[in-house]
């Protein structure tokens, strides 16, 4: 089987690539590697270059994930990846038999790993923050493929394959969820607007004159609630309080507002 071949077939033609994934004889390691493995690439290269490379933040101020919380999170989602595709075709494989199909975890397993094409490779966006959510069109391309699939490989009944999806939905969003959950527990000990464990801050912002540490820390002011954010920069550091900043937006969101009714009003 080529890998390209088979990831087109899945995404342009999958009505008749199913039956002809359901005569295939295989097992688990063999579905897994190379075609999974390969494919949950994306993502995961796609993440690290979107936090730790292009960086995501607004206002001309990128924030960047240090180079080393970036691969400890792009190794934990690779990892985490395929794990939960592995546990989403074993759930789907003991539900057949409630929505009228046959137990088979091989079956279970093609489906989730086949189905998942559309959503690794629209992962490629995760590489730039503001169009990320485009993977979302992926997912749901996901769960029709899944859709499609399920009267041919869990041989349950087509009038029951909506209800058998919606519940192999759910336990794929709830994968997802900890899947992002877990992930986190990868990340080293800097991690953003936070300091490490030895003090170094772990956040840098891009300004004219180079990339910039910063730090947040609480204020020793009359407001206990309020946070410092600390930000070294080539002439000294510079505090400010994020509240304040919040409020400033807040205020500037306001007049902008205010702009455009007095604009609007112009116009008519």
């Amino acid at each position: 089987m080529d890998l390209i071949e088979r990831a087109r077939a899945m995404v342009l033609n999958p009505g008749p690539t199913w039956p002809i994934i359901e005569q295939e004889k295989t097992d688990w390691p063999k579905l897994f590697f190379p075609y999974l493995a390969t494919l949950a690439l994306i993502p995961a290269v796609a993440s690290f270059i979107g936090w730790s490379v292009l960086g995501f933040g607004s206002f001309g101020d990128v924030v960047r994930l240090p180079v080393l919380s970036g691969l400890g999170l792009m190794v934990s989602q690779y990892v985490l990846t395929l794990v939960m595709i592995f546990a989403w075709g074993w759930f789907i494989n003991l539900l057949a038999p409630s929505f009228g199909g046959q137990s088979n975890l091989i079956n279970g397993l093609k489906l989730t790993v086949y189905a998942s094409t559309p959503a690794m490779l629209a992962g490629v966006f995760g590489a730039m923050p503001g169009l990320g959510f485009l993977s979302l069109v992926g997912g749901l391309y996901a769960l029709y493929l899944v859709y499609q699939g399920l009267p041919v490989l869990m041989k349950n009944p087509p009038g029951k394959s909506i209800t058998y999806m919606a519940m192999a939905m759910v336990t794929g969003i709830v994968g997802s969820l900890m899947l992002s959950m877990l992930s986190s527990l990868f990340m080293p000990a800097s991690e953003v607007g936070t300091q490490g464990a030895k003090g170094s801050p772990s956040t840098s912002i891009s300004t004219p004159q180079g990339d910039v540490p910063a730090s947040t820390a609480p204020s020793k002011g009359d407001a206990p609630s309020d946070t410092l954010v600390t930000v070294k920069t080539p002439d000294g550091e510079v505090k400010v309080v994020a509240e304040g900043l919040q409020d400033m937006v807040k205020r500037l969101e306001a007049m902008a507002a205010e702009k455009e009714k007095a604009k609007a009003a112009q116009q008519k």
